[in-house]
């Protein structure tokens, strides 16, 4: 994640188009919101068409998370080394809402599915997980590093944290304990974490060239203590491999067989897979690094931020539907 900040800055200096680092689709699929420099644009996914920008941030937009059947995001931003934050913006209204500060970036931000509960984290190295309705914050976790991605489970029984320490949390939701570390061998900092839409299958993107996949089954099953073997069994992950990609995001995609992996590449490209590894799908047209990756709740399209100022509308098959330009001030 340090090399992704690095080059984020860079790619700012040398171009008048600020990078895109963060894309996220309303749950009705009406909206379509992206970040970058001190800003938060709201499109129109339909058309293209850019309808209003939403709340200006300190330093970069990181992450962007809606929260359930709502026009409202929730967005982690800051500067290096200076500050972070985490707000809430309802797109409707225009309200900014701040929610938590720190001295350093925010990075990650994820709702559970029911609204209630908001996860979010950074280079503090913690998750606070905020309860929206009693106001307050419930627990804190904790990582050796960075954290640079959130994702509850549909169910909201888990809640997934990716770190620059080289592991996935899984928590329990109801207790807040940890449940397990994954993986059991780590190779790299983790990027993106996202739970698939059917639930059963957790993937992650690292620095390591691939995509790790995990059954998210494996999270409750009981461990008999005389049996380390059988815990090792749990820990198990398989990589997908993406050929030259090093995955910088990863989300999920609704098709009509079964879900599949969308990654946000190094190589300027967006790649999909399935989470058995078939052959992946390239669509390629962006002038930089792609950071960040969505999918619409119908899955007809696909959003793609890069480091060249871009959002890209992706349609059925992998068609280019629409370039949108983000506007800088």
């Amino acid at each position: 994640m340090t090399k992704l900040l690095l080059i984020v800055c860079a790619a700012r200096l040398a171009s008048s188009a600020s990078p895109v680092t963060a894309v996220a689709f309303s749950p009705d699929g009406k909206l379509l919101v992206s970040g970058a420099y001190k800003q938060v644009n709201v499109w129109d996914p339909q058309t293209g068409k850019l309808l209003r920008h939403a709340g200006q941030v300190e330093g970069s937009v990181r992450a962007i998370a809606f929260r359930p059947a709502s026009h409202t995001v929730a967005v982690a931003a800051g500067a290096p080394g200076r500050s972070g934050a985490i707000a809430v913006i309802d797109l409707d209204t225009g309200d900014t809402t701040p929610l938590a500060q720190s001295k350093d970036e925010m990075l990650a931000v994820a709702f559970s599915p029911d609204g209630r509960f908001l996860a979010y984290g950074g280079t503090n190295a913690t998750v606070e997980v905020r309860d929206l309705e009693a106001q307050k914050v419930v627990t804190t976790l904790t990582h050796a590093d960075w954290v640079n991605s959130v994702a509850f489970s549909p169910d909201g029984k888990l809640l997934a944290t990716g770190s620059a320490d080289k592991t996935v949390g899984i928590w329990d939701t109801k207790t807040w304990k940890s449940i397990l570390q994954l993986p059991l061998t780590p190779s790299d900092a983790v990027n993106s974490v996202a739970f698939s839409p059917e639930g059963d299958i957790l993937a992650w993107a690292s620095e390591e060239r691939a995509i790790r996949v995990w059954r998210t089954q494996n999270a409750f099953v009981e461990v008999d203590s005389s049996r380390p073997g059988r815990r090792n069994a749990l820990l198990q992950t398989r990589p997908l491999d993406l050929g030259a990609c090093v995955p910088l995001a990863v989300t999920w995609i609704k098709t009509p067989q079964r879900s599949r992996i969308v990654a946000a590449c190094d190589d300027k490209t967006v790649r999909i897979v399935g989470p058995a590894g078939n052959q992946p799908t390239t669509l390629a047209g962006h002038g930089d690094w792609v950071y960040a990756v969505a999918a619409s709740p119908d899955g007809t399209r696909v959003a793609s931020g890069s480091g060249d100022g871009t959002v890209k509308l992706w349609g059925p098959g992998g068609r280019l539907f629409a370039t949108l330009a983000e506007e800088t001030k």
